[in-house]
């Protein structure tokens, strides 16, 4: 169960990196289009207090429709239950260069500070993130890596 919960928490993290603040999210317009995605993740917990050697390696792969509001408010993944930014969360040292933008996402609950860079190309998306954590008063390190393309446009709403 601990070990479910470390995963969920790394996840959602993870997604929360794509739900920006305020500011950075002009970059991202323009640079995708509304329209289901599929997203493959990698993520690399490390040495997970608890869990055998090589238990923090997890791929998960799942679907999500972007529409023009989220690329609007700069949401281009699931970041948390209603697709914003954590509050306690800050995005510093924004930096772009060509079709790549650069960034830090820094957290107070729960503490975390995750070191981001996404690449755009074509109908898709690159992240990869490294992740610096403390849960339970256990520091935690992740590095995550991110595939997006886009599959066609979302199905009707039902």
């Amino acid at each position: 169960m601990k070990n479910a919960r470390l995963f969920a928490l790394a996840l959602v993290a993870g997604s929360a990196a794509l739900a920006l603040a305020a500011g950075p999210e002009d970059y991202f317009k323009g640079r995708m289009k509304a329209g289901m995605y599929e997203y493959k993740m990698t993520m690399n917990m490390g040495a997970v207090p608890g869990m055998p050697p090589g238990m923090g390696m997890r791929d998960v792969t799942f679907s999500h429709c972007v529409t023009d509001k989220d690329i609007e408010n700069g949401r281009m993944g699931r970041g948390g239950r209603d697709g914003k930014m954590p509050e306690t969360c800050k995005i510093t040292n924004f930096t772009t260069s060509g079709n790549s933008a650069s960034y830090t996402m820094t957290c107070t609950d729960p503490q975390m500070t995750a070191d981001n860079k996404v690449t755009f190309g074509g109908d898709a998306f690159h992240m990869d993130m490294k992740m610096s954590m403390v849960q339970n008063g256990h520091p935690m390190n992740m590095e995550q890596h991110m595939d997006a393309k886009y599959l066609g446009a979302c199905p009707p709403a039902k």
